[in-house]
């Protein structure tokens, strides 16, 4: 993995403005992980992906992570510090080219080879009218195939509970793909236990970078008449050093 310059986050962040949490996740992926085709990363089990995009968390903004969640009980402003490592899972040193695995389960005399969700899916998912749907397409295209005698034809006939048998094999296979903070309120003692969304989470740091990154750019071009790409390639040291310049 590469450290993107800031000429290329801006280009990402340009290309992002309005498109969902996955497409801007392989966004960010395809400018640091150039080692691995768009195809491959789209491919990656979400679990990976995040992993992959903690990672690059610490590479933008350090490794520590200071979140703000509210407190469903007393409505509470509830701060939380952690660190990208804490949320890691799957080590730096993972083969994300390695193809995976089918994974099986067995069940009302059907046996089900199943893969586990990538991006491709969640932008498929996209097109759902609602839940429902959303979860008969994910099983219809992350179940590969069906043995025994009582296998129907369709993924949606199978029997509700192997499907959600499948949903929790799924879980369990790729524990990354579902982060959970451990919360207490400080205010009502309350517990809870809210999901972590790297790829949202990166995201809204990327954009609130960019919008300070343009101010400073702004601020500079108009005080010493630079061009956008000779303040980019400033390292941040001495960016700041300007912008102070700039206040004195």
């Amino acid at each position: 993995m590469r450290t993107p310059t800031p000429a290329q986050l801006l280009q990402v962040w340009e290309r992002g403005g309005g498109q969902s949490a996955a497409a801007c996740s392989l966004l960010l992926l395809g400018t640091s992980c150039e080692e691995c085709s768009a195809e491959a990363i789209a491919a990656l089990p979400l679990g990976r992906r995040d992993a992959l995009l903690l990672q690059l968390r610490a590479r933008l903004f350090g490794a520590e992570i200071c979140g703000v969640a509210n407190c469903p009980q007393c409505a509470a402003s509830v701060e939380a510090t952690f660190r990208c490592d804490d949320l890691r899972l799957i080590p730096d040193d993972a083969d994300d080219a390695a193809p995976e695995a089918g994974h099986l389960l067995s069940s009302h005399g059907i046996q089900v080879c199943f893969r586990l969700p990538d991006s491709s899916d969640m932008l498929a998912l996209e097109t759902c009218a609602d839940s429902a749907a959303a979860r008969r397409l994910l099983l219809e295209r992350c179940v590969l195939a069906m043995h025994g005698a009582d296998a129907p034809c369709a993924v949606d006939a199978l029997p509700i509970e192997l499907q959600a048998g499948i949903a929790q094999a799924m879980a369990q296979a790729d524990p990354q793909a579902d982060v959970q903070l451990a919360l207490t309120c400080p205010n009502c003692a309350h517990r809870w236990q809210p999901a972590f969304d790297i790829a949202r989470f990166l995201w809204q740091e990327l954009h609130a970078w960019a919008l300070r990154m343009l101010r400073d750019v702004d601020t500079l071009a108009q005080a010493y008449h630079w061009h956008e790409a000779d303040i980019l390639a400033l390292s941040p040291r001495r960016r700041q050093a300007y912008l102070e310049l700039c206040m004195s």
